[in-house]
């Protein structure tokens, strides 16, 4: 019976610091936006829907984006650019039908640049006739 208490107690330590966790990272909100398309990022496939885009407290190299009904951590590369006063926004890749998130602009001074996921990869190389995809660039407005 002891060792089945402790087992629910450390259960029950594990969800609080969960919640916690996410709670923390939901804090940090930077940016909001409405994406108008299916699109990947990382390994995840999120529908179109608003997302509230937020750095993980305590490991800024990771990014959490979430809707009402779905979400995704990433990890991101910032980077820093010179001072320019353009809107955040979402910049995506497209290779026919299917968007990938590429790159973040929180602010007039830094950038966050997602990796390049094999899917990414797989959708630019397919094409019926063998070619190469050619690339699209589309740029989502966000709010701060």
């Amino acid at each position: 019976m002891r060792m089945y208490n402790r087992l629910v107690t450390a259960f029950a330590a594990v969800a609080a610091l969960a919640t916690v966790a996410t709670v923390q990272a939901q804090q940090d909100v930077r940016v909001v936006a409405r994406v108008p398309f299916e699109f990947a990022v990382g390994d995840a496939n999120l529908p179109r829907d608003t997302y509230r885009l937020s750095r993980v407290n305590g490991h800024p190299e990771m990014l959490l984006l979430r809707s009402e009904r779905n979400g995704a951590f990433v990890r991101a590369f910032e980077m820093r650019i010179s001072r320019d006063d353009a809107p955040p926004s979402l910049v995506f890749h497209r290779y026919g039908d299917q968007y990938f998130l590429r790159e973040i602009r929180w602010d007039g001074t830094s950038r966050l640049d997602l990796p390049l996921t094999k899917a990414e990869r797989a959708a630019a190389e397919r094409r019926a006739d063998g070619a190469a995809q050619a690339m699209k660039t589309v740029i989502v407005a966000a709010e701060r």
